[in-house]
């Protein structure tokens, strides 16, 4: 009779929450964001035409995926919201990529011009590195 009784309650789930460097966060919620933005950015760059770039995508990822944790701990977000933070962390990565290689070219593109006695490019060569260089 004692079991029946037991068994008629209803059980009480508890979140595990890890600690790391004194930061506590629910376990399940991290593991949900990290997976999510590792996904999108694998997805991305296996989606992405041409020739893939690794060390700058896994640099990109890590980026990501290190913000995915900081706002996960610092906001404490449900299992949901740890899907959309990972998610919208890793697809903001190629925002990233295209800013800083546009910007990166027009460093260079100015530092080619105010160099001098530095030999010049011919522009066939340029434009076919321009072209290879073209995110879609």
């Amino acid at each position: 009779m004692r079991e029946g009784a037991i068994a008629a309650v209803p059980s009480v789930t508890v979140p595990v929450i890890w600690s790391v460097l004194g930061y506590s966060f629910p376990a399940g919620s991290m593991i949900v964001g990290l997976l999510a933005c590792f996904m999108v950015r694998l997805f991305i760059t296996f989606d992405t035409p041409g020739p893939k770039r690794w060390v700058l995508d896994s640099i990109i990822t890590g980026l990501a995926m290190l913000i995915t944790a900081v706002w996960i701990v610092e906001h404490q977000v449900d299992l949901f919201a740890a899907l959309g933070t990972g998610g919208g962390a890793g697809a903001v990565g190629t925002g990233i990529i295209t800013f800083f290689k546009r910007r990166g070219q027009s460093a260079i593109d100015a530092l080619d011009a105010a160099l001098p006695g530095k030999p010049i490019v011919p522009p066939e060569i340029a434009s076919a590195l321009r072209k290879l260089d073209q995110v879609d």
